[in-house]
């Protein structure tokens, strides 16, 4: 028997049967009457065993025909627990009016804590933090649609835990009751993970320059970071080549060691002097990552950098500071020492030598040896030092 049997079915056969039996077995009876000279009395027997086969045949016609249609009724229950009792994803069932809930099955019970009998007590607002009821109002009375994505929304479970949901839902009639059958899932993590995601990108955004360039080395995304510190606006950058930020301080080497590394999907780290807009100079700590499709192939690459080049002026003025030591440590160790020998020399003539005007032309001479001495000493110090005590100078009047 087909699910698609209407009610009217059973009536119908059993119509066409009566008509059938009482147009036919008249005209038997008769015949037989005629043919075999049967009595009055043999031929009321005969109709009676004739009324008697008919409810028996239309009873044992009912039975079959009732059978087939509570086989029928039994396999429409036996789907509806298959596709809703027994789904994995929580749905339930709520009146549109009222807004209580109906019926929901084994995974809804699971999902939010409550028993499927529980849950079938409640109305929508039980399932939904305050901040939300007022939100689910509005939305309820402008939902029209027969099948709807309302999208995510907060819910909260029988002891007060709160998640985010993905609500589909489509029109239906259920115990002669216009509703909504509703699929509530669970994307609390995917939830999570993109506010992890966002939080994660505005601290990145602040602290970081970062960028996206395609294989051949066009820039495709900036950051605002990015464009500050380049001086340029994400409009200049996008399809340019990322060339344009070179100060030609790295030589081809440096850059295509880079290229070879990257395009085999190796992460690069290294320090690099870019050139703003305007063309100053500044340094980055930049990490470039490749990015990778479907099938395993390097397709973009993707740069975090930071601005170093403050921690790169710092470096290179210790570089000369410490430079100028070692000339300070040298003028020390070897001219200072001649015209200081001179000096004690000179000590012992004045025991040979009366003449006083020698001695102090020898005086003078060793002693302008030494101011000489002393002056580049002095030099090898204020060429970096001078420079620095004045920048943390400033830097502490600016603070």
């Amino acid at each position: 028997m087909k699910l698609e049997e209407k009610d009217w079915t059973i009536p119908l056969i059993y119509l066409f049967a009566g008509i059938i039996w009482i147009g036919l077995s008249d005209e038997l009876l008769f015949f037989l009457a005629d043919k075999f000279d049967l009595s009055s009395n043999s031929v009321n027997t005969l109709s009676q065993w004739k009324g008697f086969f008919y409810v028996a045949l239309t009873t044992i016609l009912l039975y079959y025909l009732i059978n087939r249609k509570t086989k029928s009724i039994e396999f429409v229950k036996n789907d509806f627990r298959r596709l809703f009792q027994d789904n994995p994803n929580p749905m339930y069932i709520f009146e549109i009016n009222s807004q209580n809930i109906l019926l929901a099955n084994k995974a809804a019970s699971n999902q939010y804590g409550y028993s499927i009998a529980e849950l079938s007590q409640l109305n929508l607002n039980d399932l939904r933090p305050n901040s939300e009821k007022n939100k689910l109002q509005v939305h309820l009375e402008n939902l029209n649609e027969e099948f709807s994505d309302s999208g995510e929304w907060l819910h909260q479970d029988k002891f007060g835990n709160y998640f985010y949901v993905n609500i589909y839902s489509h029109r239906t009639l259920y115990k002669g009751k216009d509703c909504r059958i509703v699929n509530a899932i669970n994307v609390n993590k995917k939830i999570l993970a993109e506010l992890e995601r966002e939080n994660f990108e505005k601290a990145l955004d602040k602290a970081a320059l970062v960028s996206i360039t395609n294989i051949t080395g066009n820039i495709e995304e900036v950051n605002s970071e990015f464009c500050r510190v380049s001086g340029y606006s994400k409009n200049e950058l996008i399809g340019q080549p990322i060339e344009i930020l070179e100060s030609d301080y790295h030589s081809p080497k440096f850059w295509n060691d880079m290229w070879q590394k990257i395009k085999t999907g190796q992460i690069w780290r290294a320090d690099i002097k870019n050139k703003t807009k305007t063309g100053e100079f500044y340094w980055v700590d930049i990490i470039i990552s490749p990015i990778k499709n479907h099938k395993g192939e390097v397709y973009k690459f993707m740069s975090i950098s930071y601005d170093i080049t403050e921690k790169k002026r710092l470096e290179i003025n210790q570089q000369k500071l410490l430079d100028d030591f070692t000339d300070y440590a040298f003028q020390t160790s070897h001219e200072l020492r001649g015209p200081l020998t001179s000096m004690m020399g000179l000590t012992s003539l004045f025991e040979k030598y009366e003449d006083p005007a020698y001695l102090v032309e020898k005086l003078k001479a060793t002693a302008e040896q030494m101011d000489v001495v002393i002056r580049k000493m002095n030099d090898s110090l204020s060429r970096t030092a001078l420079d620095l005590i004045l920048d943390k100078r400033d830097h502490q009047s600016s603070g």
